[in-house]
C-alpha cells in the first residue's frame, strides 16, 4: 500500500467523459509538477470500463508517486489505482475486512460518520462542504467549525472540500486539516502548475 503524505494537494477530477482527452492529461500533469499529490476520479456517470481506462491513462502520467483514487460506491478490480474513495452513505462494514494493499478514503459530514468511518479501517477522511461550491451549489455548508471538531476525536488524516480557493485554503489547515481537495480551484485555471504550487506552499507553511 502506498503511503499518504503528510500534506494532501488533492485534485478532483471533473467529468472523465467530458475530459478525456490528451490535453486534459497533459492539464493534469503540470497540477502535479505544481504540487497535486492526490487524484480523485469522480464521474458517477461514468462506466467501470471508462474508469478503468482513465485511471490506466493516469497511472502512466503519475507512477507510485501519486495517490490516485476512484470515488465508488464498490471495489474495482484495478491495479493502476491507489486504492477507492467512499460516499458517506456508504456502509464500508459490508466489505470488512478491508484490503490491506490498497487505501480507503471516506467522505464525511458529521462526527458520527467520522468515528464510524474510523471504526471501519478507512485510511483518512474528505470532510465538507467547508465552504459553498460550484459542485454543491445547493449543499449544506459547515464552515472550518467541522474540521476543528473531527481532528478532536480521530487520528485520521483529514481534508477539507467544498469551495475551497487560495484566499481561504489558510484556514483549513489552520484548523487542523492534512490537506485540502479542490476541483474548480485549478480546473478553472489555464496555468494548472501556477495554481497548485500556490495551493501546495500555503498548506506546507501553515
Amino acid at each position: 500500500m502506498q503511503k499518504l503524505p503528510e500534506r494532501i494537494l488533492c485534485f478532483v477530477t471533473p467529468s472523465i467523459t467530458k475530459f478525456n482527452s490528451n490535453a486534459f492529461f497533459e492539464f493534469i500533469k503540470y497540477a502535479i509538477d505544481g504540487g497535486v499529490n492526490m487524484i480523485q476520479i469522480r464521474d458517477k456517470k461514468a462506466k467501470s470500463h471508462e474508469l478503468e481506462l482513465f485511471s490506466t491513462k493516469l497511472y502512466k502520467i503519475a507512477g507510485n508517486e501519486i495517490i490516485v483514487m476512484i470515488n465508488s460506491e464498490f471495489i474495482p478490480n484495478n491495479s493502476n489505482i491507489s486504492g477507492i474513495h467512499f460516499p458517506e452513505k456508504i456502509n464500508v462494514s459490508k466489505f470488512s475486512p478491508l484490503p490491506k494493499n490498497k487505501i480507503f478514503g471516506q467522505s464525511t459530514h458529521s462526527l458520527r460518520s467520522a468515528k464510524i468511518s474510523e471504526e471501519n479501517g478507512i485510511n483518512y477522511l474528505i470532510v465538507g462542504s467547508i465552504f459553498k461550491s460550484n459542485s454543491h451549489p445547493n449543499g449544506n455548508v459547515s464552515g472550518t467549525r467541522i474540521i476543528k471538531e473531527i481532528v478532536k476525536i480521530t487520528s485520521l488524516p483529514v481534508i477539507g472540500i467544498g469551495g475551497i480557493t487560495l484566499e481561504n485554503a489558510e484556514s483549513i489547515i489552520k484548523s487542523g486539516a492534512n490537506g485540502i481537495a479542490v476541483i474548480s480551484e485549478i480546473s478553472r485555471f489555464k496555468n494548472p502548475y501556477k495554481i497548485s504550487k500556490s495551493l501546495f506552499e500555503i498548506i506546507n507553511t501553515n
